[in-house]
This record gives structure tokens, sequence and C-alpha cells, in this order.
């Protein structure tokens, strides 16, 4: 799997709109672990620009380290 490729990647978090899912995104990048953000379900509307909620993904092995470094429970 690469950045571009999320298949089989892990939602970690949800944050409300874009520049809140790039701060978590780069808090989790920052310690070393990949993520990339994504529009959520129901909300992939090019017009919205930065609204919007945003999906916080990761790699599986990751998942366990960033939850922890983000506090979020296992059904973010």
């Amino acid at each position: 799997m690469t950045m571009t490729d999320p298949i089989g990647w892990v939602r970690v978090a949800v944050a409300s709109n874009g520049p809140e899912g790039e701060m978590l995104a780069a808090r989790l990048n920052g310690e070393g672990i990949p993520s990339m953000i994504v529009r959520s379900g129901g909300f992939d509307v090019p017009g919205f620009l930065a609204a919007g909620p945003r999906d916080v993904l990761v790699p599986p092995e990751a998942e366990p380290r960033a939850r922890a470094l983000l506090g979020t429970a296992s059904d973010a």
C-alpha cells in the first residue's frame, strides 16, 4: 500500500473539516505514522472545499499507535 492507495487502511479519527483533518494527519506523520485524510462518505462534493467531515486513515499495523496518540476509541 502507498499513501495514494488507502485500500485496507483503517479510520482512526473523524475530523469536522479539512483543516482539522490536516492537523490530525500532521500529528501522526510527525510521529512517523503514515496517514491520509479523505472526505467522509456522502460528503465527496468538491464544491464544499474545506467544509465537511474527513476520515483520518492509517495502515492497519499503525492503528493501535495512532489511536493511542490521538486518544480515539476503536469505533472512530
